[in-house]
């Protein structure tokens, strides 16, 4: 019976590393949709930042008096820093689509 013990303990060896290899399988899937989840939360904050930018640039064209012009100031600064925030960390991220490369003509 010993020899029964031996494959039986080989076989539960087989099962445990090919269940090991699954988990292992399914975590990376995971973590391979919450990146894909990451980039495309990033590339809608890019695009919000992106209009918040030309509207701010509008607002300081048509602004009347110093108040208002003083105002449009601050929310294009605001807006200016955001979207460079925002495309920091998609460079840091490795963050490379068509729609990323689309703003940043926009931008240009």
């Amino acid at each position: 019976m010993i020899w029964w013990d031996n494959i039986n303990n080989q076989v539960r060896k087989v099962f445990k590393s090919h269940a090991d290899s699954k988990m292992k399988a399914n975590h990376s899937k995971e973590a391979e949709l919450e990146s894909e989840l990451e980039h495309q939360q990033l590339i809608e904050e890019l695009d919000d930042a992106f209009v918040e930018w030309r509207q701010a640039q509008v607002r300081f064209d048509h602004a009347l008096g110093m108040d208002e012009t003083d105002y449009a100031i601050f929310t294009m600064e605001a807006s200016e820093k955001r979207l460079a925030m925002l495309l920091k960390r998609a460079k840091q991220t490795n963050l490379r689509t068509n729609a990323y490369r689309q703003l940043i003509k926009r931008c240009s």
